[in-house]
């Protein structure tokens, strides 16, 4: 799994014809965008990277879901979402966007992992801008 491009933006724009997706006060949209490929025997469940723990530099933290109507294609990402990407099989890869809102009151990180218990991955996020 890899990330190839991360951006926070208050604001996502959404083409010509659509009015702008604004995150609530206090909060940024982060988008994300990966490649999963999967090296393993099994189909690989993409399903853990459109959920999140979000944990604050005071120790507030909560579970984040993705944001079904963010898009971040207008910021130069790719089209397609990690939920509507089907899982890949052995030696197969998807490229796909999750895009959370998150506090910006103040510095945290999203944590990624399979059981919500143990962290495999953290992305740092900053605060106030």
């Amino acid at each position: 799994m890899t990330l190839t491009d991360y951006r926070q933006a208050d604001v996502l724009p959404q083409g010509e014809f659509l009015s702008p997706e604004t995150a609530d006060p206090q909060n940024t949209f982060v988008c994300l965008e990966f490649r999963v490929k999967n090296t393993g025997s099994a189909d690989f469940d993409t399903a853990p990277l459109t959920q999140a723990r979000w944990t604050g530099k005071d120790g507030q933290t909560k579970q984040i879901d993705h944001e079904l109507s963010g898009d971040c294609a207008e910021l130069g990402f790719v089209k397609e979402t990690l939920l509507n990407e089907p899982d890949p099989r052995p030696g197969e890869f998807v490229t796909g966007t999750t895009v959370f809102m998150v506090p910006d009151t103040q510095p945290g990180a999203l944590e990624f992992s399979t059981d919500m218990e143990h962290a495999t991955f953290k992305i740092e996020v900053s605060g106030p801008r």
